[in-house]
C-alpha cells in the first residue's frame, strides 16, 4: 500500500481524534491527560511517516482494522459529545465485563437505532463490542 495514502488517512484520523478530545468539562481517567486513540494514531502516524522499516514495524491490515473502529468510536462522540455516548457505552461495558458480549451487542444496535437513526449490521456490532473488549482486557 502507498505509504501517502496511509499517512493521508491516518492524518484525517488524527485530525477527527484531536477534534473529539475530551476538554475540561469532559472526562478522562485520573492518570491520563490524553486518550489512548490519539496516542495510538499518533504513534502509528510518527512511525510510518519517520521511520524506514516501517512496514516491518506494524501488521498494516491490523491498522487499517483498529483505525476504522477508532473512526466510528470517534465519529460518533463528534455527533453526540461524550456524556450521551458514555452513558450507553458504560451500559455496554458492563455486559462485556459480565460475560454479556450478545447483551452488549444487541444494546449497541438498539442504540444505534434509536438514538443516531443509523442501522448497524450485526457484524459492526460486533466488531465494535469486540474492539471495546480488548480494550477493556488489556486495561
Amino acid at each position: 500500500m502507498d505509504k501517502r495514502l496511509i499517512l493521508a488517512k491516518l492524518d484525517r484520523l488524527l485530525h477527527l481524534c484531536e477534534k473529539t478530545e475530551p476538554r475540561d468539562k469532559e472526562k478522562l481517567p485520573d492518570n491520563e491527560l490524553f486518550t489512548s486513540d490519539l496516542i495510538k494514531v499518533r504513534d502509528w502516524y510518527e512511525t510510518i511517516d519517520t521511520d524506514p522499516n516501517w512496514k516491518e514495524e506494524f501488521i498494516l491490515v491490523n491498522i487499517m482494522k483498529d483505525a476504522n473502529s477508532i473512526w466510528k468510536f470517534r465519529s460518533k462522540i463528534k455527533e453526540l459529545g461524550w456524556d450521551d455516548y458514555n452513558t450507553v457505552d458504560e451500559e455496554i461495558k458492563v455486559h462485556i465485563l459480565n460475560g454479556e458480549k450478545i447483551a452488549a451487542i444487541k444494546l449497541y444496535r438498539k442504540y444505534q437505532i434509536e438514538s443516531c437513526q443509523h442501522k448497524v449490521s450485526l457484524k459492526e456490532a460486533k466488531d465494535y463490542v469486540d474492539a471495546l473488549a480488548k480494550v477493556l482486557i488489556k486495561t
